[in-house]
């Protein structure tokens, strides 16, 4: 039985799966003043009221890349607005292909990933920390333009970056190949890591890099793009020890960031008599939701599979309709 705090939509029919310059700021923006009396002149006309920074975590397979990916209204595809997708594990593209290939226009999927030139390693981790910095500076010029009045290109709707465990990944070996010199590629990075590191102040090098995207995305959100990072969940220990439970696997820092955090969960249905009844509900948690209190650990059905019935979409349509 649905409980008073979940709502569920309509459910739709699943289909068959099948720049390198620095962007220039808005002359009227509280940030171009020449002077601090200027920007306090400024700040009072500003009308920036996006402030869509959202966190989706989840274990594999409950729907996070899917509710993103779901949240243009038919209006905003027919129109021409994009998602914009760094993938970093290839969750975006699956779906894209699975469930939108009538929206393919408006789903981007880039791939962060270099390949390593030699054969001992197959990423080279420091060009793919250069490649998502530049794709973060491609998206802010894009998000810049479309701020003019004469602009009538296609207009980036949403960012979206799958996998944050794996960006963490690839701040870490960057602080261990370059800034400390430590290791020649990321094989050498993983063994020994206290070691390799040495003072666990050099940890900050990581957090430093890891939050450059950080600061990207906040550019993006304040030009009216909407941010959604996607990431898995990981066991969390307590002096060595796990606690059983579970915790985003990103940076540690990155939930005082977050204006919004969706933990998605997949729960089994069963009767009374605590067997399975074949039936499983993936269902959406408002976590953290600095911008609109009246969703603040409510809970929403996104989706439902039942053995031997066509699986039920729903989606979550709070991003949709912008009500985050």
């Amino acid at each position: 039985m649905q409980s008073a705090e979940e709502k569920v939509d309509s459910p739709t029919t699943l289909p068959t799966p099948v720049v390198e310059e620095a962007p220039s700021i808005p002359a009227s923006t509280p940030e171009a003043q020449e002077t601090i009396w200027g920007e306090i002149e400024a700040a009072g006309n500003d009308d920036t009221h996006n402030h869509l920074f959202c966190g989706v975590v989840g274990h594999e397979g409950t729907c996070k890349s899917g509710i993103v990916l779901d949240s243009l209204t038919d209006e905003e595809a027919a129109r021409g607005d994009v998602i914009l997708c760094v993938d970093f594990d290839g969750g975006a593209a699956a779906i894209r292909s699975a469930y939108h290939r009538n929206r393919l226009s408006n789903i981007r999927v880039l791939s962060p990933w270099v390949m390593q030139t030699g054969d001992r390693t197959a990423y080279d981790y420091p060009e793919t920390h250069n490649r998502v910095m530049e794709i973060g500076r491609a998206a802010i010029d894009w998000a810049e333009k479309q701020t003019k009045e004469d602009y009538s290109g296609p207009r980036l709707h949403s960012l979206l970056v799958t996998a944050l465990d794996l960006w963490n990944s690839v701040a870490t070996n960057c602080m261990k190949i370059i800034d400390l010199d430590a290791a020649p590629d990321g094989i050498a990075a993983v063994v020994n890591p206290q070691k390799l590191v040495g003072n666990r102040w050099n940890w900050q090098i990581r957090s430093t890099r890891f939050h450059q995207l950080t600061a990207i995305c906040r550019r993006l959100m304040t030009l009216g793009v909407r941010v959604y990072w996607e990431t898995h969940l990981n066991v969390e220990y307590e002096n060595n020890k796990e606690t059983g439970k579970h915790r985003p696997d990103w940076e540690k820092q990155t939930n005082n960031y977050l204006n919004q955090i969706i933990w998605m969960h997949k729960v089994t249905g069963r009767d009374d008599d605590g067997q399975p009844t074949g039936e499983t509900r993936y269902e959406a948690e408002f976590y953290k939701s600095k911008t609109n209190i009246n969703l603040q650990g409510q809970r929403r059905v996104v989706a439902v599979t039942r053995a031997s019935e066509p699986a039920e979409w729903y989606g979550l349509s709070e991003l949709r309709e912008g009500l985050l």
